[in-house]
């Protein structure tokens, strides 16, 4: 009985740990996209971070040689610092977060408001490439509606539409030469393939906060 006790104490503490931290998606430079999605999982450049608590206020991500240091402000943007290779370090931009009070929707999804959002996400133009940044672009109309815009390396653009929450399709053409769309999801990252075009669109992109 007691056994079972503590591990419910146990599990009880790990779910307050888990609602507290905050929900955001952030670049930093040096290229490093970070995704800190509700589950609790954190991506950083598309790689599972280790998560370490301080108190309900101060967390540690950690993947690779690169740390994410995040301090929470209820109510508003967390701030964020990064170190990384030989120590560089530096602030992050915050491009979307969710309030810990806002309401939720149908779903589970939050029922944020529409607008407009700049950052980066991973992405590869041809087949085989390395995943690198592109600059976005999100118009959101709300609830998980919304249209995404990549500037491509070479200067063209690609819009990606989402609907409820969902990726949906792209601006593709014949001129592409392939014109297939797919479109997963692991945790809170969308893993999307647009003919030979690779992309990585954290949810709090298309979200916002």
């Amino acid at each position: 009985m007691i056994r079972q006790l503590l591990v419910i104490a146990a599990a009880s503490a790990a779910g307050s740990a888990l609602a507290a931290m905050p929900v955001f998606v952030a670049t930093c430079p040096t290229d490093i996209n970070v995704d800190a999605g509700r589950s609790g999982v954190v991506y950083i450049n598309g790689q599972k971070a280790r998560v370490k608590k301080y108190d309900d206020n101060a967390y540690d991500f950690k993947a690779g040689y690169i740390t994410i240091s995040v301090t929470n402000n209820p109510g508003r943007a967390p701030d964020v610092l990064y170190t990384g290779k030989g120590r560089a370090n530096g602030v992050c931009t915050v491009t979307g977060f969710e309030n810990a009070s806002g309401a939720g929707a149908a779903g589970g999804q939050p029922a944020h408001a529409g607008g407009t959002a700049t950052g980066s996400i991973p992405c590869a133009q041809t087949k085989g490439q390395p995943m690198g940044q592109c600059p976005f672009s999100v118009e959101r109309a709300g609830q998980g509606t919304a249209t995404l815009t990549v500037s491509l390396p070479d200067g063209r653009k690609r819009s990606i539409f989402f609907e409820k929450g969902k990726a949906i399709a792209a601006d593709l053409s014949q001129a592409d030469g392939d014109m297939t769309f797919k479109a997963s999801k692991e945790a809170d990252l969308f893993r999307i393939r647009a003919g030979h075009e690779r992309y990585e669109v954290p949810e709090a992109a298309i979200f916002g906060g």
